[in-house]
């Protein structure tokens, strides 16, 4: 079984010194809320990525999309 994936903890920490300078000061409640639901974002896109990354073949999107001519005129 694989185990989850998980954000760095340098991110989370990061982004939580952020977001709570920031919202603290309205009210300490609201901001452990608030960042109780965009931690879960982070995990989530940050999982997003990294299954991309794992499921990329190595060709990027902008090199194909640009490959094919039809393409450049919409």
């Amino acid at each position: 079984m694989n185990a989850p994936i998980k954000p760095p903890e340098m991110l989370l920490i990061s982004a939580e010194k952020l977001f709570l300078d920031v919202t603290e000061p309205l009210d300490c409640f609201i901001a452990l809320q608030l960042w109780s639901i965009v931690r879960g974002l982070i995990s989530t896109a940050y999982a997003m990525g990294f299954a991309d990354g794992r499921g990329a073949s190595g060709v990027s999107i902008c090199s194909e999309f640009s490959s094919q001519p039809e393409n450049l005129e919409k």
